[in-house]
């Protein structure tokens, strides 16, 4: 497929998304839920005297949470059971007999049915970080900003290789849903979507470091929060890098070995 073609599936995606208004609002509504009851939480534990947990003050606690809490709404995924239906109701075919990529298509599907969703996000950002400035005092480096949103880049093409190389796996297993669901949840505590992995110690920390997931949320929250300085800044961007092509490689092998046994099974 050429690019215009791409281009024509973004916008398949946008209308999509924009199709159902009440339920995209929803969807973006109900992530408040989640964050509010952790500042409730940590508010909780600061008044009992859980102050300075690991490095972190009340302050960089509570910018964590919120930005936190947007930051992997951007990232989120989403379209792995739709995958993973077509591979198991055989709706795979109609991608097998066009001449199209597969993971290009997804992708393209994906960004625009997050297009409108992710700038409404990126503006709650703004006002998250305009309110961390004018509540708590806190100043915000614009070069740290722009390399933040260049991390959030980064960090949703990873998530989606993640996603998409799990969804791949409906060619081995039946039944895949139960599945996704503890797989997300796994990946959101591990990303630091929920609280910082790093309050739980150094093990913790370099675990974090190692693995792919904390490079989607925990590491574009701490640039701003400047808890990283510059060469920590480059070594998370060359493993966001890095991972992103492991398992674009990985996403493809599992396409090349699936389809020959979707193939050899649906005749």
């Amino acid at each position: 497929m050429k690019a215009k073609e791409y281009l024509y599936v973004f916008g398949m995606g946008m209308q999509k998304a924009m199709a159902y208004r009440a339920d995209f609002f929803l969807g973006l509504v109900s992530c408040l839920f989640p964050i509010v009851m952790q500042v409730f939480l940590w508010n909780a534990l600061y008044a009992a005297g859980a102050a300075e947990a690991n490095g972190y003050t009340y302050e960089q606690m509570m910018l964590y949470t919120l930005l936190a809490g947007v930051t992997a709404r951007i990232v989120a995924t989403g379209f792995e059971n739709e995958v993973a239906a077509d591979i198991k109701t055989g709706g795979l075919n109609r991608y097998l007999v066009k001449p199209m990529d597969h993971g290009r298509y997804t992708l393209a599907q994906f960004l625009g049915g997050k297009a409108a969703g992710i700038a409404l996000l990126l503006a709650v950002t703004a006002a998250v970080l305009a309110g961390a400035a004018a509540v708590f005092g806190l100043a915000f480096a614009p070069l740290r900003l722009a390399v933040y949103a260049l991390s959030l880049v980064l960090a949703l093409a990873l998530n989606f290789s993640i996603f998409y190389t799990i969804a791949l796996l409906a060619f081995w297993l039946t039944e895949i849903d139960q599945l996704f669901g503890t797989i997300s949840i796994v990946i959101m505590v591990m990303s630091g979507g929920v609280f910082p992995l790093d309050i739980f110690g150094p093990a913790a920390a370099v675990l974090s470091a190692v693995l792919p997931f904390g490079y989607t949320t925990q590491f574009c929250v701490n640039i701003v929060s400047e808890r990283l300085g510059w060469g920590g800044i480059g070594c998370g961007l060359l493993m966001q890098l890095g991972w992103c092509a492991v398992f674009t490689g990985l996403h493809a092998l599992l396409w090349r070995r699936g389809v020959r046994r979707y193939a050899a099974v649906g005749g």
